[in-house]
């Protein structure tokens, strides 16, 4: 890409990042534009709970895992994942007690140790790619890795220093997430209310609340305008800025 080309495909990344209104809408919005920004061919967002015991050395147990494109590992390709991490120095560097800055495997590995590992017997030949660029990044007790990988030629230094630079605006952003969730559990607030505001901060349309929660988008129009009042605001944007506040 062009350095302007470039230029806008960071904006457009740091814009994904800002557009997802919770942490689970979050690595479907920004891993496609992370995918688009090093010319990768697919990318992976595996989250743990960043404690002081892993920090320690004790095994991280993985949580939420998400893919793309999806699917993209099975869950017989994500044990085998596990399996071999241990014996990988590019997850090493992003586990919980690793340096976590973005780096490639190959500046990690050569070529020829990584071909005879089980990782990429067992995981890399299946999914078809032998490059990858790795970061992780900590925040509100929550730890992130993401692996951007390809086929085909390296990623370059000028990749590593794009998400050097935008890694401090990614977990500044995780670390705000979570307290929308937290907020929804304000006791002013119903159950039913709750889960509309959880689902109108993950961006879904009063019609899509309404299939997902099996009522009429009236229902939904009315447990809104509840949910307006009692936050002391008019609109969705204001409700969700207002939920973050009270947490």
């Amino acid at each position: 890409m062009t350095a302007a080309s470039v230029t806008r495909a960071a904006l457009a990344t740091v814009e994904a990042a800002d557009t997802a209104a919770t942490l689970t809408g979050l690595p479907v919005l920004l891993l496609p534009a992370l995918v688009h920004l090093v010319g990768a061919d697919c990318a992976v967002w595996t989250e743990l709970d960043a404690t002081p015991g892993q920090a320690a050395g004790v095994p991280a147990v993985p949580g939420r895992v998400v893919c793309c494109p999806e699917p993209l590992l099975t869950p017989d390709l994500a044990l085998a994942v596990e399996q071999h991490a241990a014996g990988f120095p590019l997850i090493r560097h992003t586990r919980p007690g690793g340096d976590g800055r973005p780096i490639r495997r190959s500046d990690l590995q050569s070529m020829r140790s990584f071909r005879s590992s089980g990782m990429y017997a067992d995981v890399a030949c299946a999914v078809g790619v032998d490059q990858m660029l790795a970061m992780a990044v900590s925040a509100g007790g929550l730890h992130v890795c993401i692996s951007l990988n390809r086929a085909g030629p390296d990623f370059t230094a000028a990749d590593v220093d794009i998400l050097t630079r935008l890694r401090p605006l990614l977990a500044r952003r995780i670390a705000l997430l979570p307290a929308i969730l937290a907020a929804a559990g304000d006791p002013q607030l119903t159950d039913r209310q709750r889960e509309v505001l959880l689902l109108v901060a993950e961006g879904l349309t009063d019609t899509a609340i309404a299939h997902r929660l099996d009522c009429s988008p009236r229902t939904v129009d009315k447990h809104l305008e509840h949910v307006y009042r009692k936050l002391g605001v008019s609109c969705r944007a204001a409700a969700i800025a207002s939920a973050r506040l009270l947490a």
